[in-house]
Parts: C-alpha cells; structure tokens; sequence
C-alpha cells in the first residue's frame, strides 16, 4: 500500500469537528495571579497568631529572657538591688550633654595637637599645650580618683556584666564622700569615650561656663543616691509569675469557701440542736398533761392541799 493510501484512511477513521467549536467557540481560561494567596473558600487574610512560642529564638536573647525572669523571681539583695535605681530621663538627657563637652580626645585630635607644638617647638616659640578637660574611664582609675577625692561625680553604669565589677563602688563613693548617680545602660557611657562599653566614669573639674548645670545635677544626685538609705535597704525581687498567683488566689478562694461552709454547717448544728430541745420540752409538757387528766386533779391544786394540811396540823 501507498503512503498516500494510508493518510486518506487515517483521516477518515478520525472524528469530525463539529462546528461552531473552532478556535471562536473555545473557552478562555482566566488568569491566575501567581502571588495571590488564597487562605480559604471566601479569600479572607490568615488570621494573626502569636508566634512568641512557635518562633525559633536566638541563643543569646533566650539567655537574656531567662535572666530578666530570674531576677524577678529570685530574692536579690540591696547591693544588687540598688542597680535598679536609675537616673529619671530629663536628667540623665542632662547629664549626657555635659558628659559630651568632655569626651576624650580622639587618636587624630591628639595627633594634630601634638604636631602643632612639635611646630612650634621648631620655629622657636616655647607655647605650652594643656591637656583637655576630660571624662575620666577605666574603673581602675576611677577608684583611684575617688580614693584621692579628686573626683566630683561618679557615674555608674546599671547593667555591667559581671556585677562583681562595681558592686563595692556605690559604698566606697558615701564613704569618701563623693557623689554618684547610675545610668542607664554601658553602652551609652562607652559611646561619650569612644568605646563599645564603659563600667564608670568620673568627672574631676568642670569649666566655669557649666558649673552650675554641673551643680544642679549634683543637687539631684545626691539625695536620690548618696543619701537615700531606703535603695540600700530594700530587697529586690520575689514576683511570683502570673500562673503561681493565680492559683495562690484560687487556693484563698478555696479557704474561704471551706470556712464559709464550716461556718454555715456549724448554723445549722445550732438550729436542729435548738429544734431538737424545743420538741423534748414540747412533749415533757404534753405528758404532764395526760398524767393531771389520769389524776383528775392538776398538780397545781394538789400542792396547795398540801400546804393547806400542814397549816392545819400546827394548829
């Protein structure tokens, strides 16, 4: 057979295009949106759920959750505890500003100071540069600044790491005299010395121009810290988390009611005792009763015969 013989049968085994059904008659599909989520039947937005439990924290802010959580639980004693009084917003925002004027040199300040006097030195003139008026870092040197008593204020930072590092310092500035005031946060005092972090920093003298902002903080400092005896005193800590005080509440309700209920059964015990006596008393009177009407006589009028028979026999 031909190949030509073949085609004309194999059109004709196929099946007829029915008509109207062309490339006219086929149905357009619709187009999807390929970033379009689809959540449910009425196309409505995922619910919001809290993912704090679901979520896959880091390691270091698991720790820092678990530390702020024990703090609150435990009992933390006031020389710890007393970290936690800080200095109100307004003035540490003070505070800070003055710190600013006397941030230490940096390393290309210096340079350039000490090459103008080494200018200096070459052509002739003999001019003395002084050292800048500076914050004063290091927690070595700041002890030994307020050992001295060459420090006029102390600043300390509330969250240094470990704790052992500053404990002993509050204590040390009453004893000396000196005030002091705690701030929030290292990393803050670090950045007005060009560190990542600082523990304390000390002032040792202020230009005439801020001495009397410099003495307004300290008016503020030292009743809060120097002189407060109550920080030095309070114990911290001992909140008990939302589940424990909820069920201490439930265990006091629970007293309660046992004691509401002791107290009503023991009501109840007086009132059927009382009900009790009140009905023997009922029925020693009733059979007083039946015996005086077996007798003939009520016992009252016996007696008075009695009485009357005995009068008659002393005659």
């Amino acid at each position: 057979m031909s190949s030509k013989s073949k085609q004309a049968r194999q059109k004709k085994n196929q099946p007829k295009k029915q008509k109207g059904k062309g490339r006219k008659g086929k149905k357009k599909q619709k187009k999807v949106d390929k970033f379009a989520k689809v959540y449910s039947k009425q196309k409505k937005a995922a619910p919001v759920r809290d993912l704090y439990q679901v979520m896959r924290w880091p390691k270091y802010i698991k720790i820092q959750r678990q530390r702020k959580v024990l703090m609150k639980r435990l009992r933390v004693p006031p020389a710890i505890n007393q970290f936690t009084n800080t200095l109100e917003r307004n003035t540490a925002y003070q505070l800070f500003t003055l710190l600013s004027k006397y941030s230490p040199e940096t390393k290309k300040q210096k340079k350039t100071r000490l090459q103008k006097v080494a200018e200096s030195k070459v052509i002739g003139d003999n001019v003395k540069s002084k050292k800048p008026l500076t914050v004063k870092y290091g927690i070595n040197h700041v002890t030994s600044l307020v050992e001295r008593k060459k420090a006029k204020l102390v600043i300390i930072a509330h969250d240094v790491d470990p704790i052992e590092l500053v404990v002993w310092l509050p204590a040390l500035c009453r004893k000396m005299g000196i005030p002091y005031c705690i701030v929030k946060g290292k990393a803050r005092l670090g950045k007005v010395v060009h560190k990542k972090t600082a523990t304390a920093l000390a002032l040792t003298d202020v230009k005439q121009q801020d001495k009397n902002a410099f003495a307004k903080i300290i008016d503020i400092c030292m009743p809060k810290f120097n002189d407060n005896v109550e920080t030095r005193t309070k114990w911290g800590g001992g909140v008990l988390s939302s589940k424990a005080r909820k069920a201490i509440e439930k265990n006091l309700e629970s007293s309660q009611l046992s004691k509401k209920l002791m107290q009503e059964q023991k009501i109840r015990e007086r009132i059927i005792k009382e009900k009790l006596e009140q009905q023997r008393l009922e029925e020693e009177a009733q059979k007083k009763k039946e015996e005086e009407a077996k007798n003939g006589k009520p016992e009252a009028d016996k007696t008075e015969e009695k009485k009357n028979n005995k009068k008659q026999t002393k005659k």
